[in-house]
């Protein structure tokens, strides 16, 4: 055998060695014997095993799809606006950090990964930690709900689809008239927090100046009243400052104001956050309901300017972004940054009046007797 092998030309023994070198042993084996190597690996190796071949994004292809991999769904802690580090620590930018290669970058502020072209050769040079992609130091993330994280290429193209999605709605009312609704949901989602169950729906659209506002319809449902307390505070946010059942129960302790025409300089300050100009609104009449077994349901709304359509964020987009925080505010000059602050209503300088706006909501839900009765409270 050893004499006739020396007798093949060199051509073919170049040829053979030239297959074993591209040869890929790992492939040859059996899905069975591969999912057992794999059971010995963690999150991270497994997931770039997944996305190195076609056979394999068929076996492994559905660890991509892991929470851990994606944007959590509380995505910033409450006191997140002096926590900025945390994102930087988690699996989902290891794994990003991972991927990049001299094709793609990570971008510390989208958190996500560019085409190189996308930064500047300064940029390219520093660490993934501190790297910024062409849209500036105004780029980052803003947290719509727990599933929705969008940047600023994510709100363009939502820009976008609203645009198209006018022009088709046109041309429907011409042919079907008032049967087209304008309204749309964009997403909805439900998160349950211990006893406490967030019902949120998006409502994206664009205003007369070509702005993108985002109405968000919140259904807080939780044991009465326990709204605002500790033990059973949400997670979320009404916007990237503001603890939304925190910021909901200070906005309930003017109720009686809103019944008149003008509301106090104070109540103002409540339903509007100084740091972005977001705006809580509860309904004038039934903003709340209790069930048979004394859960408390709460609706309520949030409205949101994320800024035009510019080729750059502009600063009403900064001033809603949840990441990057802003590095100025700390413990000591949060004030009503802190999503836990809680501005009491001041007392009133007169009793109110017994007119059509205390009385009107008192009657659709309650019987005549107890109509009486809440008078003479009065």
């Amino acid at each position: 055998m050893i004499m006739k092998m020396r007798t093949w030309p060199a051509t073919r023994s170049r040829k053979q060695q030239k297959e074993d070198s591209t040869r890929c042993y790992l492939m040859e084996l059996p899905t069975e014997l591969l999912l057992e190597i794999t059971s010995h690996l963690t999150l991270i190796p497994e997931a770039a095993l997944a996305l190195t071949c076609k056979r394999m994004y068929c076996i492994f292809g559905e660890i991509l799809t892991s929470k851990s991999l994606r944007f959590t769904r509380d995505f910033a802690p409450l006191f997140h606006h002096y926590r900025n580090g945390h994102n930087f620590v988690t699996p989902r930018w290891q794994f990003i950090n991972l991927l990049e290669n001299p094709r793609w970058r990570a971008c510390s502020r989208c958190l996500k990964l560019h085409p190189r072209s996308n930064f500047s050769s300064r940029e390219l040079r520093r660490k993934s930690e501190t790297r910024t992609c062409n849209l500036g130091e105004l780029a980052g993330i803003v947290d719509l709900c727990p599933c929705k994280k969008i940047t600023f290429r994510d709100k363009r193209d939502l820009m976008d689809q609203l645009r198209v999605r006018k022009i088709t709605l046109g041309a429907l009312k011409t042919e079907f008239g008032s049967m087209v609704s304008d309204t749309y949901c964009w997403h909805t989602c439900t998160e349950q927090y211990g006893p406490t169950e967030l019902k949120i729906s998006l409502f994206p659209e664009l205003n007369e100046e070509d702005q993108l506002v985002m109405r968000t319809e919140y259904q807080l449902t939780t044991e009465s009243g326990q709204v605002g307390k500790e033990e059973y505070m949400t997670p979320r946010f009404g916007c990237a400052h503001r603890s939304v059942d925190l910021w909901l129960s200070s906005v309930h302790q003017t109720t009686i104001c809103r019944l008149f025409e003008s509301a106090c300089s104070s109540c103002q300050r409540i339903s509007v956050c100084a740091a972005c100009n977001t705006t809580l609104k509860c309904p004038r009449k039934q903003s709340s309901s209790t069930d048979a077994s004394g859960r408390v349901t709460y609706l309520f709304n949030t409205e949101r300017c994320l800024g035009g359509d510019g080729p750059d964020p502009d600063s009403t987009w900064a001033a809603q972004r949840i990441h990057p925080a802003e590095p100025t505010v700390s413990v000591e000059n949060c004030n009503e940054l802190c999503p836990w602050t809680v501005r009491e209503h001041p007392p009133m300088a007169f009793s109110p009046t017994i007119g059509d706006e205390v009385v009107s909501p008192v009657v659709d839900e309650r019987p005549l007797d107890s109509l009486y009765s809440s008078i003479r409270m009065l």
